[in-house]
């Protein structure tokens, strides 16, 4: 009779088998290596020169007063500017807002305390989908912020330190990224031109997804952690909520107290009525 740890490996090579690299898990096995974020990096930003010094898988970003967020490839190059590549098989509408929120989220969590605007790093996103979002054809979008005047007069590039790009694996227009992306489309294309990224690939799929179940496992089993701090982090937000109410509750009760504020004015500051306010008065 088969076990819970058998099932779930049973399970797992099936999942293996009918996935291809781009899936999410799977490409987070791809993406632990620092020379395959090299590869792939130079062959999306189009730079043959570009060095990867560190890298993170599924990094998390937490945050005191607001929504966390999870990214799932963090680079740092060799002129210490971040990458982040969100991989997006699924159709998201607000994919511009979600590409800003994970910016704002790496510049606030990796920018230290008294550091100069003029030093903090500059950071690059990739939105990789399968599909072409904006149905033109391209295989690669790159957003490009001007500063417009009220006549409608570009007046300069606005350069806050970061750059944009879509790239998707339908578009027909680069040649070189097409044929790259192919290598993470199916479970069979390798390519000498793409060595590391091929010999991971060989690596993963051999064996019918075997090899691959057991590195997935201790991804499903990261996830499974990172639910559990998600969960935390929800409790946490909600604690943190009821606490900021009843601070502003007891400043309202002090002022109340010391006359600097009549009961009507409080009453409607915090949304109740002037009965509940006293009963709080009391306590």
């Amino acid at each position: 009779m088969e076990n819970v740890r058998d099932k779930s490996i049973k399970r797992i090579i099936e999942l293996s088998k009918k996935s291809i690299p781009l899936n999410n898990d799977v490409f987070m096995i791809f993406a632990q290596s620092k020379e395959f974020c090299e590869e792939f990096l130079r062959v999306i930003l189009q730079d043959k020169k570009l060095r990867v010094i560190d890298n993170e898988i599924q990094k998390y970003l937490p945050s005191a007063f607001n929504k966390y967020v999870t990214i799932d490839m963090l680079c740092r190059l060799g002129d210490e500017s971040l990458v982040n590549v969100e991989i997006q098989l699924s159709k998201e509408k607000d994919h511009a807002r979600r590409i800003f929120e994970y910016i704002s989220k790496i510049k606030n969590y990796l920018t230290e305390k008294g550091e100069k605007y003029k030093d903090i790093k500059d950071i690059i996103s990739i939105y990789l989908t399968k599909e072409d979002i904006f149905k033109k054809g391209s295989t690669i979008y790159k957003v490009e912020m001007n500063i417009v005047s009220d006549i409608g007069e570009e007046v300069e590039k606005w350069e806050p330190g970061l750059k944009v790009y879509y790239v998707n694996t339908e578009g027909l227009t680069n040649e070189t990224i097409n044929t790259y992306l192919k290598v993470l489309t199916d479970r069979t294309t390798v390519m000498e031109e793409y060595k590391v990224t091929s010999e991971i690939k060989k690596g993963i799929y051999k064996i019918g997804g075997v090899n691959m179940s057991k590195e997935m496992m201790e991804i499903l089993e990261d996830e499974r952690q990172a639910g559990i701090e998600e969960g935390m982090e929800a409790g946490i937000e909600k604690g943190m909520e009821v606490g900021r109410q009843f601070g502003k509750i007891a400043f309202a009760v002090d002022m109340f107290n010391s006359k600097r504020i009549d009961l009507k004015t409080v009453a409607e500051m915090l949304n109740m009525s002037e009965e509940e306010f006293l009963g709080y008065c009391k306590k």
